[in-house]
């Protein structure tokens, strides 16, 4: 009797899905929330943005005959912004091009394989960017840590095998710990395992970012949510180049309503509050909010306290005033899904961005945030990107690589259209 030792050679696996898995979180919200509001930056990928920032002209009361009021000039004045380049390289082996070669089937599986994972860590990256305050901060500490396995505050925006630096945040210059590999990440406990001794001298506020890219001087990052709505400079530079620390600049500044690093309970009033500053600084009606799921929990509570009885059945408010949730499922941050929940406020959804910052609220008008980007509007092989350019490009070992190209920025034409609440409890 033949056994399947006789005829392996003739036989072909069976796989009990129909695609290579990858079970990790791959949501990437705030890139799905602002692809919907993009703009291309022609020229030399400069965007230039001109501000009234002062009022023409004099009005006043006066008697019969009176003398007529002085007259005030106005005053503008301009943000500039860049687009930030990006690159990114994956390769694969001649062996592996020649042996897939042999079916179509195979070839098409590498090649999906290959570019999927490739996406999923270009966005996730992006991502991370975009909820950042412009250092590309993958994770940060809440403490002084000094162990090769570190807690972080939130859900870390960090893959397996990744190289990144750990950077003193005193300076946001100094590497604690220089190209180390991430060998382990623990969701629950938050911990990232690098490679290498331990680092010395850490302290909290230090964070992660991708090696090389975050230098005084040379910081590759787009500007980031946290950053921009900030009533401070961002620690990457002033946005937009306009200073918000120079007096008659308070229009470039957002509210922050923070509780000196102390944590306090969520209430309706601060988020009331967070309304009316968006419509009083800003002169824009808030219409998202963003955070972590931790303080979706604690907004969860709010609304046992708006349950009533009717009829023996429970109900919730649910006009569009105050707090309240609709039903539906909770929308994920893949596959274009921008994160948004069952719960609003005031009628405004709630988006649940999983790797936001610790303790923090952000509501903003999000007509006036945007992606800038160069001629693709979104990462792609730069054989899609330069005219006769091949999309396998030889190196001196045995591999081919596949490189990818973007150019690209966040924007806003009204930070203070955003508002920020800081130290929020999370339990």
């Amino acid at each position: 009797m033949a056994s399947t030792t006789d005829v392996i050679e003739a036989l072909k696996y069976t796989y009990g899905v129909d695609q290579v898995l990858y079970l990790v979180n791959q949501e990437v919200v705030c890139w799905n929330m602002f692809q919907k509001m993009k703009k291309p930056m022609a020229g030399r990928g400069q965007f230039l943005m001109p501000i009234m920032v002062k009022n023409p002209g004099a009005w006043s009361g006066l008697a019969e005959g009176g003398a007529l009021p002085s007259n005030i000039d106005p005053d503008t004045t301009e943000a500039s912004f860049s687009l930030q380049e990006f690159a990114g390289l994956y390769n694969m082996s001649w062996k592996l091009i020649q042996d897939a070669r042999n079916s179509k089937f195979a070839f098409q599986t590498a090649l999906k394989m290959m570019e999927g994972g490739f996406r999923r860590r270009i966005l996730k990256l992006i991502n991370a960017d975009l909820i950042s305050d412009g250092l590309g901060k993958l994770a940060i500490m809440p403490a002084a840590d000094n162990q090769t396995t570190i807690t972080v505050d939130a859900l870390p925006s960090i893959d397996l095998g990744m190289t990144v630096d750990l950077i003193d945040a005193s300076d946001n210059d100094t590497d604690l710990a220089a190209s180390r590999t991430v060998s382990a990440i623990d969701v629950q406990n938050r911990t990232v395992t690098i490679s290498g001794s331990a680092p010395s001298g850490t302290a909290a506020g230090d964070f992660f970012c991708i090696e090389n890219t975050t230098k005084s001087g040379a910081i590759y990052h787009t500007e980031g949510l946290l950053g921009i709505i900030d009533d401070a400079n961002p620690p990457s530079g002033n946005f937009g180049n306009i200073n918000r620390s120079t007096a008659g600049n308070e229009f470039w500044e957002s509210i922050v309503l923070e509780n000196s690093g102390t944590n306090r309970a969520l209430t309706e009033d601060l988020l009331i509050q967070l309304e009316d500053a968006v419509r009083e600084k800003g002169g824009a009606k808030l219409n998202a909010y963003l955070s972590n799921l931790a303080i979706i929990r604690r907004y969860h509570e709010l609304l046992r306290e708006d349950t009533f009885f009717a009829m023996s059945s429970p109900k919730a408010f649910d006009s569009g005033a105050g707090v309240g949730r609709d039903g539906g499922a909770q929308q994920k941050g893949t596959d274009g899904g921008d994160g948004r929940t069952v719960y609003r406020f005031s009628g405004n959804p709630w988006h649940v961005e999983p790797y936001f910052a610790a303790n923090t609220i952000i509501g903003l008008d999000t007509k006036h945030f945007y992606i800038g980007h160069g001629e693709n509007a979104v990462p792609r092989p730069v054989s899609e990107v330069f005219d006769g350019t091949p999309f396998f490009r030889q190196t001196s070992n045995a591999t081919f690589e596949v490189a990818w190209y973007w150019q690209g920025q966040l924007l806003s034409d009204n930070p203070a259209a955003g508002a920020k609440i800081e130290d929020v409890a999370e339990s």
